[in-house]
């Protein structure tokens, strides 16, 4: 009588491929667990064990819907804030945000320049080519909660305002 093959036990792990290592900073190639509950159920494999794996993704981690959002919550913000005194724009608004972000977490300022004994803070572009995945992620997590800080509404009531903006449905955008 044949032995029964034992059954090999499958779990899906979401993992993104990096040059470097955020753990060890080796240039070498390494998928790792993206996200918390990834990296939790990756834990019920041993440490160096050899996995089996499959994987499949798009060829741009990124998503131009959330930057889009992104944009459109800085214009949403840009129109709360002006009056007739004041007139602000999306760059402004993105501007101070990626400011305010980086006061608390440094990895967001590209240099820091003195000039005239003044110090200026330059940050770092958030675009596809100069920001990855879990970086702009982190960025917009923390970004959403300093624009809906700026006009003091809830973060989800702003990111609403914003796609009804998006879609059209705006009272301002109604003819």
């Amino acid at each position: 009588m044949p032995k029964k093959a034992k059954k090999k036990r499958s779990i899906n792990i979401p993992t993104q491929l990096r040059h470097r290592c955020p753990a060890c900073e080796f240039l070498f190639w390494h998928y790792i667990p993206y996200g918390d509950e990834a990296l939790e159920k990756s834990k019920e494999h041993a440490l160096y064990q050899i996995l089996e794996s499959k994987f499949t993704g798009t060829k741009r981690g990124r998503s131009i819907t959330q930057l889009g959002l992104y944009w459109k919550c800085c214009a949403t913000v840009a129109e709360l804030l002006s009056d007739h005194n004041n007139q602000f724009i999306d760059k402004e608004i993105d501007f101070e945000v990626k400011i305010r972000v980086g006061k608390k977490h440094t990895w967001m300022i590209k240099r820091f320049k003195s000039v005239g004994g003044i110090v200026y803070i330059e940050p770092i572009s958030i675009s596809f080519q100069n920001l990855d995945h879990l970086e702009a992620n982190k960025f917009f997590d923390k970004g959403f909660k300093e624009l809906a800080g700026m006009v003091e509404i809830d973060e989800d009531e702003l990111v609403e305002q914003a796609k009804a903006r998006m879609r059209g449905k705006h009272p301002k955008h109604r003819r």
